[in-house]
């Protein structure tokens, strides 16, 4: 992976290989990397996703700035983003986008990010349908891996359905403020609108069950219906905001698949896709 200029940049996107330029989103420096028709917006500071755009500029995240830190307002701002590592303790905030715990740089082909004290480190690469994250050190606390966005590009719950590795496709969206949890051991999971001919799935490398949770987080007291919000999915997350996660090397990987999931069938064929894909990046 290169950084480049804009006009070379685009030859490079005609070519379809994976390039990253710089740009800045809320106040903050991103390496936007463009892969197979998806930009990938990574806060450079903050060590995680702010903007996953789709090929046709859905925005599956939309982090924004403000309100910043307030519940559940901040359901619509800054709470979201992926993958949001570390909650609690000094270096809180490290992997999610709006904070400045981690510095990040470019190279072989990926972005590698540590936070300031060197304590952590990760890893991503990026292929045309995906990107991979390796944890390859940490630091004493636990950690969990979360997608918090919008399916399809708006917060639309009436819309949304998700699967994970045990069922799907599923319309039952669990309301998250009002105590609403969707709990198991899933090594994966996605999530679509009926407003998208695409997926956003997530998934872990490792074998070794742990809890993941989902539900969906209103911006007001109206819960399901309020006007803005996000999804709060999250592997080694379990009822309460605790990270349970202890592992390193650690692999997720999370990416678009180009097709809607109507049914049992469909569930199935995207389910032996993500598998092997899981068999190929278990953590070494």
């Amino acid at each position: 992976m290169k950084l480049l200029p804009g006009a070379v940049f685009l030859a490079f996107i005609a070519l379809g290989q994976p390039v990253v330029r710089e740009d800045r989103y809320e106040g903050a420096s991103h390496f936007v990397v463009k892969a197979g028709g998806v930009e990938w917006w990574y806060d450079a500071a903050g060590g995680g996703f702010s903007r996953i755009v789709d090929r046709d500029g859905r925005d599956w995240i939309g982090f924004r700035r403000e309100p910043w830190n307030v519940t559940p307002a901040s359901a619509a701002s800054s709470y979201r983003g992926l993958p949001n590592l570390v909650f609690g303790g000094e270096r809180s905030g490290a992997g999610h986008p709006g904070f400045s715990r981690c510095r990040s740089r470019i190279e072989a082909g990926g972005i590698v990010t540590e936070t300031a004290d060197g304590a952590w480190q990760w890893r991503w690469s990026f292929r045309d349908n995906h990107a991979e994250l390796r944890l390859e050190r940490k630091g004493p606390e636990p950690y969990w891996f979360l997608y918090e966005g919008v399916p399809g590009g708006r917060y639309a719950p009436a819309r949304w359905y998700w699967g994970h590795a045990e069922a799907g496709p599923l319309r039952e969206l669990p309301d998250f403020p009002g105590g609403g949890r969707a709990l198991g051991e899933w090594a994966w999971a996605y999530f679509g609108s009926d407003d998208a001919p695409r997926v956003f799935w997530v998934a872990r490398a490792a074998n070794n069950p742990a809890p993941a949770s989902f539900g969906v987080m209103g911006s007001s007291k109206a819960g399901l219906e309020a006007p803005d919000g996000m999804t709060v999915f999250g592997f080694g997350r379990a009822r309460d905001a605790q990270p349970l996660l202890e592992g390193v090397p650690a692999v997720f990987l999370c990416g678009f698949s180009e097709r809607k999931i109507r049914d049992a069938r469909d569930h199935r064929r995207l389910a032996r896709q993500i598998e092997a894909l899981r068999r190929k990046a278990q953590p070494r």
